[in-house]
């Protein structure tokens, strides 16, 4: 038996099983199937299709990240913020400036 025919044969099986209700020990008994082997086919016939091994993908630059706040004082002094220092905390130091 060529191996397409098997398969085929196991196709119809499956879906037999799958239309019985019943569990698989209990179908390949009834049946007179071996156990292991109508779990083996349920196995091949239910796993997912092959998926390539090469997809294409898109690569696309990073977001620009936020500048930095920088403060000049008048005397030549200056100081660096992250993007992410809270508004509250920068209002303190400029009235204590």
């Amino acid at each position: 038996m060529v191996n397409t025919e098997r398969e085929a044969i196991w196709q119809e099986r499956v879906a037999q099983w799958r239309a019985s209700g019943l569990s698989q020990r209990a179908f390949a008994i009834q049946e007179g199937y071996p156990v292991r082997q109508v779990g083996y086919w349920v196995r091949r016939l239910s796993a997912a299709p092959a998926v390539p091994a090469m997809m294409p993908v898109m690569v696309r630059g990073a977001a620009p990240a936020a500048p930095a706040l920088r403060l000049c004082g008048p005397h030549g002094w200056s100081i660096e913020l992250s993007p992410s220092t809270p508004a509250s905390w920068l209002a303190d130091l400029l009235r204590g400036l």
